[in-house]
């Protein structure tokens, strides 16, 4: 559905990205290479967006004030940068942080963050995303960019952990909707089925693919396979996991919070 692979984009746009500034200089450094200022506004629009898919599908288009607030609060850029800081600061060494920061400011690290952040802008216009789930669809398997793109999802283990983590964010929305109602038999349906989590794995392989497959589809093999060593590095796969870990606290407690933000919207119509 259209609804959940917008969560999935929001969940992969955050883990493909890091940096916010902080007080160390290695993150001021990592935040200024890897363009923090585009991300917070992509994943701010894409968090706005879901708020309104929420509103539609379960307030019948008719969310109150409140639940306005609470979105643009939830969010909120500032907000979302301190979580993200707090999170690699916990996460990663400042040895880390300083190595993903040079591979970050190098001419391939640059070109990586601005096809990624113009791939993340196209996928708005539904049209393109559309055209780049159908190119993977009809891509060649046994081609060398497709099975570079391919290795870099396995070893970094997208799928699987952005299926768990979108797995996580939906219990614990599925949690925040059922405070202070006995039950929601008018949307059972639809919320196990965002709790399926083969279909998840279908969506989230089929949206990574796409993505990934346009974004990075100006690089040569030889950057494809630098990026790639990259990721193999220590310091590559403490930003996997950092980035993994901290965001699924985030988002966690993001969509807790869209759940009773939904939950007393419904409290309200009722009365």
């Amino acid at each position: 559905t259209r609804y959940l692979m917008r969560l999935v984009a929001l969940l992969i746009a955050a883990l493909l990205w890091a940096g916010p500034l902080a007080a160390s200089d290695n993150l001021e450094r990592l935040a200024k290479a890897m363009h923090l200022a585009d991300v917070a506004e992509i994943l701010r629009a894409e968090g706005l967006e879901q708020g309104k898919d929420l509103n539609e599908t379960l307030l019948n288009g008719r969310a109150g004030q409140y639940y306005e607030e609470q979105i643009d609060l939830l969010f909120d850029e500032t907000r979302l940068h301190n979580q993200i800081a707090s999170a690699l600061d916990r996460k990663m060494t400042d040895a880390q942080i300083e190595k993903a920061a040079i591979f970050f400011e190098s001419e391939l690290g640059q070109s990586i963050v601005t096809l990624e952040n113009a791939a993340r802008r196209a996928f708005w216009d539904e049209q393109i995303e559309d055209y780049a789930i159908a190119s993977y669809r009809d891509a060649d398997r046994d081609s060398p960019f497709y099975r570079l793109i391919e290795e870099y999802i396995r070893l970094n283990n997208l799928i699987e952990l952005n299926v768990q983590g979108s797995m996580s964010a939906h219990y614990n929305f599925y949690l925040g909707l059922s405070e202070g109602r006995d039950s929601f038999a008018s949307s059972d349906s639809f919320l196990l089925g965002l709790l399926d989590d083969e279909v998840s794995k279908v969506e989230t392989t089929e949206w990574l693919y796409s993505f990934l497959l346009m974004a990075y589809r100006p690089l040569s093999e030889a950057e494809l396979r630098e990026n790639i060593a990259f990721s193999r590095t220590e310091t590559g796969r403490a930003l996997n996991r950092a980035l993994f870990a901290g965001f699924d606290d985030i988002f966690d407690g993001i969509w807790y919070q869209l759940g009773t933000a939904v939950s007393k919207e419904i409290n309200a119509s009722d009365l």
